[in-house]
C-alpha cells in the first residue's frame, strides 16, 4: 500500500468513527497499526530527508500518486489521539493520547492551525512554549517530527500490555527502527532519547514473548557504548539497559554466555552509580545487578550468587523507601531471600515478610503489586515446605487464585499466575481427603499455559509436564499422554543448535524423567508405537542434531538449491526466535516463518531417499536391514516395559514386555551399587546387581524371544539383539545378567549391541551399507602409551602396535598423536584402534575429552567431525569410552556415540575403567595375526568378535565381571558384507567355551 493509500484509508477510519462515537473503534490493535505505518510515512515525506534502510515498503514510481505532505499525516495522526483522548476519557492511557496530539499538532507549525481542535490549542502552545530556546528563530521541524512520532509510541507501549498483538508490536519495533536508523536521529540531538527508547522497546517485546529482533536491544546498547562519550553516569546507564537486554535475551535463548555477560555489565554500572548523588540512579543500579545476579544463580546455582543478589536488593529497599518503587525493591528482595536456605524457617519468614509488605503498600489493581503478590504465594509455599503451617498453603492459594482471576492467559503475567497457583493447587492436593477438584483445577490451569503463545518456553515446558503428571494421578491417559507429547515438544525447541552444547546439555536435564513418562502414558493410553516416538523424540537430541548435518550434506550434493533455501529458513527462525521442534510442527501457524519453514521442509521430504529428513525414528519403517531385534528399556514412575522392535516384511513391528519390577528408585540403586568403588564385598555385590538385572530386564525380554536356554556353540547359531536402555540403566551392563538358577548370563544366550536411539541404528545401517563397497584394508593405530601425570598403558599400547606392524600401516604412538594428525588418519581409514587415557567429565559428558599428545579431542569436537563414507569400525581402548556420566544419561553423550556420530558405524567401547592388560588381550582377539592381508579388515565381524573375546576374559576371570562386562559393541549387529566361507571366522566360539 502506497503512502497516499494509508492516508486515505485512515482518513476514513478516522471519519467513521467520529461519525458513529466509538472511540473503541481508534483502540483496536489493527487501528494503532494502521496509524504506527502511517508515523513512519511523515518522516519519510520530509523533503531531502531519504528513506530509512529498514523501510522495507517498495519505492515510489512515476506512476504512483503523490504522498501526502507530512503535515497532513501529522494532523491525522494528531487527530487521531485527540479523539482516542476525548472519547476514553476514564481509560488509563489517555494522559498518553492527550500529549500525542498536542506534540503532533505542534510539530505542525503554523501552516495548518486553523485545523487544529480549538479545545487542543492550549495543549500546543504549552508544547512550543516548552520547547529550549533555539537561535533559529524557525528550527528545522525534524527534531519535532521525531518527538511527535515518539510520543505516539508511548501510547502503543501502554496498549501493548493489553493486547500483545504480534501485528501491532511489528508495527512498533519497525518504526522504533526507522527512528533509530534515520539521519535524522542518528546526527541529530534526539539520537540518545530514541535509542534508549528503542532499547527499552525491545525489552517489553522481549516480555511480551512477541519480539522478532531479540538481539536488537543488545546490539543497539553496545553500539550506545562505543561513542566517544566523557560522561561517566550516561555510560553507566548505558550499561544498566544493555545489562537488562542481555537478561531479557536470555529468558528466551538460554545462552549462558549472555547471562555471564549481563552480571558483568551490571557490575560495571553499580560500581559507577552506586555512590551517585540520584538515589533513583543507585535504586536501579543495585537492582539490575541483583536481577542479574539471581539469573546466574539459577542457571548454575553458585550460593555466592544468592548472597550477592540478597545484598544488592537490600541496597535498593533503602534507595526506594518513602518512593514509588519501594513496594518493587521488597518484592525482588523477597524472591532472591527466599533461596538463600530453603530449609530455614527463620530465612523464608524474612523472606514471606518482605513480600506481605509489598504487597501491603502496592497500588491495589496494579500489574505490580500481582507480582508482588505472585512472589508472596512463592516464599509462602516454601515455608509451607519446612514448617507445614497450614494456613501457609491456604493463604497461597487464596493469593494465587486471586492473580489469576484478576489476569488473563494470554500475557506473560498471567502465565506464570498460574503456573504459581496451579504449583499451590498440588500441595493441596497431597494433603487433601479428596484431591480431585484440586488436581482438576491446576490441571485446567496448566493447559491454559502449555497453549499461550506469551509464555516463555520454560515456564510451558513446566507445566506441560506437571500438566502431565496430573492426568495420570487421575488415571486420564490421553490427557497425560498429550501433555507429555507438548513437553517434549517445547523441550526440543529449546534444545536449539544454535546454543554452545553445555547450553544444550543443560536444557536437556530439565525434567530428564520427562521422555520414559511421555512413553509410559502413551503406553497407558493404548498407544504402542506413539511410545517408541516419544522415546526417540526426547533422547539422543545431541546425538540427532549433529546427524542432521550428514543428511544436510546429502541434501547439498543432491539439491544444493533447495539445501540454500533450507538453511535461509533456518536462519530466519534463528533471528525470529520462533519456538518449535525440528520436525516443523509449531503452536502458532500463522506466522510467516513458520509456514515458509514447513514448506522449504515439506519440499525436502517430498524428494526420493529424504522422507525422514529431520525426523526422529517413527515406528513403521524398518531401522535396518537385519531381522534381528532392537529391545527399548523404558523405566518409568507410572510403569515399565521392554519394547520389542522386529522388522516383518520391511516394516517395524512392536511388542511390549511389562517389566512390573522395575523401577527407576531400584534402577539408580543398582547403578549406584555397581559403580562402588568399595572393593569390601564387591564380588558379591555385582553378583547382586546381575542377578537383579536378570530378574527384572533381561529375562523377561530373552523368555519372550525365545533365548531361554544358553546358545549352541556355533557361530552361526547366536542369536543377536540391540539394546536401547534409558535412563539410568545405561550405566548397568544388560548383557552381564546373571540368571541364578542356572549360572549362565546373557551372553551365554545372545550377541548383544547397543544403540543410543533408532534413529542411530538406522543411520549406522546405512554408512556401513555404504562402506561396504569401499577398500576396507587400512586402518588408524594411535597409541598413546605414555601420557603426563597418567598411569603407562604398557600392555595396550604394545598390542596396537602388534596390529598395526600385523596390518602392514605406521601407527601414531605418543608424540605422532597429534590432534590434527589423529582427526586426518580417522578421515582416510576404514578402522581404527585407539589406546589412550579419556578425561571423562560425568556432569558435562560433551567435555570429556581423548587424551592426545599435543591437545585432547572433546566428544563435542568428534561429534562436529564427519569422516564421510568408508568408514566401518572403531575400537577404543580408553577408560570411560562408552561412559555417558550420570546427569545425561537419556542423552548417551559418551566417546563411542561421539565416534558413531562422526562416521564410525561399529564402535567398540567401554563402559567403566578398562584393566590394561585385558584390554591388550581384547585388542589382539578382534585383530589376530592370521586374519590380517587383503581385505581382512572386512571380514570381521564387530559384534560377534567383542562377544567372543569378551567370554573368553569371562573364562579366565568369572568373579570379576568389572573386567569383562565392562566392554559393549554399539552399531548394527551383523557386518554390511557376509563372510567369506573360507576365511576363520576372527569371532569364532572355541569348542567348551560354553558353561
Amino acid at each position: 500500500m502506497t503512502a497516499s493509500d494509508l492516508a486515505a484509508a485512515f482518513r476514513q477510519r478516522l471519519d467513521a468513527a467520529l461519525a458513529a462515537e466509538n472511540a473503541d473503534a481508534l483502540a483496536t490493535p489493527d487501528a494503532l497499526a494502521a496509524a504506527t505505518e502511517l508515523a513512519r510515512t511523515v518522516l519519510t515525506g520530509l523533503p531531502g530527508i531519504p528513506s530509512s534502510p529498514t523501510d522495507d515498503r517498495p519505492a515510489p514510481t512515476a506512476d504512483d500518486p503523490p504522498a501526502p505532505e507530512p503535515a497532513a499525516a501529522l494532523h491525522l495522526l494528531g487527530l487521531f489521539h485527540w479523539y482516542r483522548y476525548l472519547g476514553r476519557a476514564d481509560d488509563d492511557g489517555h494522559p498518553h493520547d492527550r500529549v500525542a496530539a498536542s506534540w503532533c499538532f505542534a510539530a505542525l507549525g503554523d501552516r495548518t492551525g486553523s485545523k487544529i481542535p480549538a479545545a487542543a490549542l492550549s495543549d500546543v502552545a504549552s508544547v512550543r512554549a516548552s520547547r529550549a530556546p533555539s537561535p533559529d528563530p524557525s528550527p528545522a521541524p525534524e527534531a519535532d517530527v521525531v518527538t511527535a512520532l515518539r510520543s505516539h509510541l508511548y501510547v502503543l507501549v501502554a496498549e501493548l500490555h493489553h493486547h500483545h498483538d504480534r501485528q501491532l508490536l511489528e508495527a512498533f519495533l519497525r518504526t522504533l527502527c526507522f527512528l533509530a536508523d534515520h539521519p535524522v536521529t542518528r546526527h541529530g540531538p534526539d539520537q540518545d532519547d530514541v535509542l534508549s527508547d528503542l532499547g527499552n522497546a525491545v525489552l517489553l517485546a522481549a516480555e511480551l514473548n512477541l519480539d522478532g529482533r531479540r538481539d536488537l536491544g543488545v546490539e543497539i546498547f553496545r553500539e550506545m557504548l562505543l561513542r566517544p562519550d566523557n560522561d561517566p553516569l550516561l555510560r553507566a546507564r548505558y550499561r544498566l539497559v544493555l545489562a537488562q537486554a542481555l537478561q531479557a535475551r536470555l529468558t528466551r535463548v538460554g545462552d549462558s554466555t549472555l547471562v555471564q555477560a549481563a552480571v558483568a555489565e551490571a557490575e560495571l554500572a553499580d560500581a559507577c552509580l552506586s555512590t551517585a548523588e540520584d538515589l533513583w540512579l543507585r535504586h536501579l543500579a543495585a537492582t539490575t545487578l541483583g536481577a542479574t545476579l539471581l539469573r546466574r544463580y539459577e542457571r548454575f546455582g553458585a550460593p555466592s550468587d544468592i548472597a550477592a543478589a540478597v545484598e544488592a536488593f537490600t541496597r535498593a529497599v533503602k534507595n526506594a523507601k518513602g518512593t514509588a518503587y519501594h513496594a518493587a525493591s521488597l518484592s525482588n528482595y523477597a524472591d532472591a531471600q527466599r533461596l538463600v536456605d530453603p530449609d530455614s524457617d527463620a530465612e523464608l519468614s524474612k523472606a514471606v515478610d518482605a513480600a506481605h509488605e509489598a504487597v501491603r503498600i502496592g497500588t491495589p489493581g496494579s500489574r505490580g503489586r500481582l507480582r508482588f503478590m505472585t512472589v508472596l504465594t512463592n516464599a509462602l509455599r516454601m515455608r509451607y515446605d519446612t514448617s507445614r503451617r497450614r494456613q501457609d498453603l491456604d493463604e497461597a492459594i487464596a493469593v494465587g487464585r486471586a492473580c489469576v482471576e484478576a489476569s488473563r492467559p494470554d500475557t506473560p503475567d498471567g502465565v506464570v499466575f498460574r503456573v504459581n497457583a496451579a504449583n499451590s493447587l498440588q500441595y493441596k492436593a497431597e494433603i487433601a481427603e479428596d484431591p480431585r477438584p484440586l488436581r482438576r483445577e491446576a490441571a485446567g490451569l496448566l493447559e491454559e499455559v502449555v497453549s499461550s503463545p506469551a509464555g516463555h518456553l520454560k515456564v510451558r515446558l513446566t507445566a506441560a509436564r506437571a500438566w502431565g503428571r496430573l492426568a495420570a494421578e487421575e488415571e486420564d491417559w490421553p490427557a497425560s499422554e498429550a501433555a507429555y507429547r507438548k513437553a517434549l515438544e517445547i523441550r526440543g525447541a529449546m534444545s536449539r543448535t544454535h546454543l554452545e552444547p553445555t547450553d544444550r546439555e543443560h536444557v536437556l536435564t530439565l525434567f530428564e524423567d520427562l521422555v520414559t513418562d511421555a512413553a509410559a502414558a502413551a503406553l497407558e493410553a493404548g498407544r504402542t508405537e506413539a511410545a517408541v516416538e516419544r522415546l526417540e523424540e526426547g533422547r539422543g537430541i545431541l546425538l540427532a542434531q549433529m546427524a542432521d548435518d550428514w543428511d544436510m550434506d546429502a541434501l547439498d550434493r543432491a539439491h544444493p538449491r533447495l539445501a540454500e533455501d533450507l538453511r535461509a529458513e533456518d536462519r530466519r527462525r534463528y533471528e525470529a526466535g520462533l519456538p518449535g521442534n525440528t520436525d516443523g510442527s509449531d503452536d502458532d501457524e500463522q506466522h510467516t516463518e513458520r509456514a515458509g519453514y514447513a514448506d522449504v521442509l515439506a519440499r525436502v521430504r517430498g524428494l526420493p531417499g529424504f522422507e525422514s529428513f529431520r525426523r526422529p525414528a517413527a515406528t513403521g519403517t524398518a531401522v535396518g536391514p537385519d531381522p534381528d531385534p532392537t529391545v527399548l528399556i523404558n523405566v518409568s514412575g507410572h510403569r515399565s516395559d521392554a519394547l520389542i522392535v522386529r522388522t516383518r516384511n520391511g516394516k517395524d513391528h512392536v511388542e511390549v514386555v511389562p517389566l512390573p519390577g522395575l523401577t527407576p528408585q531400584e534402577v539408580d540403586e543398582q547403578a549406584a551399587r555397581w559403580w562402588d568403588g568399595d572393593e569390601a564385598g564387591r564380588t558379591a555385590r555385582l553378583a547382586e546387581v546381575r542377578t537383579w538385572l536378570w530378574r527384572h530386564v533381561v529375562g523377561p525380554v530373552l523368555d519372550r524371544l525365545g533365548h531361554g536356554d544358553p546358545a549352541t556353540p556355533r557361530t552361526s547359531c547366536w542369536p543377536r539383539l540391540h539394546w536401547c536402555p534409558t535412563g539410568r540403566l545405561t550405566l548397568l551392563p544388560l548383557h552381564a545378567a546373571l540368571d541364578p538358577d542356572t549360572g549362565a548370563c546373557a551372553i551365554d544366550r545372545i550377541v548383544s549391541s547397543y544403540t543410543p536411539t533408532l534413529r542411530m541404528l538406522r543411520q549406522a545401517h546405512r554408512r556401513a551399507a555404504e562402506s561396504a563397497g569401499t577398500d576396507a584394508g587400512s586402518i588408524t593405530v594411535v597409541a598413546m602409551e605414555n601420557t603426563p601425570q597418567q598411569r603407562r598403558l604398557r600392555a595396550t599400547g604394545r598390542a596396537a602396535v602388534g596390529i598395526a606392524e600385523a596390518y602392514g600401516v605406521r601407527p601414531l604412538v605418543d608424540e605422532a598423536a597429534e590432534a590434527s594428525r589423529v582427526a586426518a588418519e580417522l578421515g582416510r581409514n576404514a578402522w581404527a584402534v585407539i589406546t589412550a587415557h579419556t578425561d571423562a567429565d560425568a556432569d558435562n559428558p560433551s567435555g570429556s575429552e581423548l587424551l592426545l599428545h599435543d591437545r585432547p579431542l572433546s566428544v563435542a569436537e568428534i561429534r562436529a567431525r564427519r569422516f564421510g563414507s568408508g568408514r566401518i569400525g572403531c575400537l577404543l581402548l580408553t577408560c570411560h569410552g562408552g561412559f555417558a556420566g550420570h546427569r545425561f544419561v537419556n542423552e548417551v553423550a559418551h566417546l563411542g556415540t561421539a565416534f558413531q556420530v562422526a562416521g564410525f558405524p561399529h564402535v567398540l567401547s567401554s563402559l567403566m575403567p578398562a584393566r590394561d592388560h585385558i584390554a591388550a588381550g581384547i585388542a589382539r582377539r578382534l585383530f589376530t595375526p592370521g586374519t590380517a592381508g587383503p581385505r581382512a579388515l572386512e571380514r570381521i565381524d564387530p559384534a560377534l568378535a567383542l562377544h567372543d573375546a569378551v567370554r573368553g576374559v569371562r573364562q579366565l576371570v568369572p568373579r570379576e565381571p568389572q573386567l569383562w562386562a565392562t566392554y559393549v559393541h554399539l552399531g548394527p549387529t551383523r557386518p554390511a558384507v557376509p563372510e567369506s566361507p573360507d576365511v576363520p571366522e576372527a569371532g569364532e566360539v572355541p569348542e567348551g567355551a560354553l558353561p
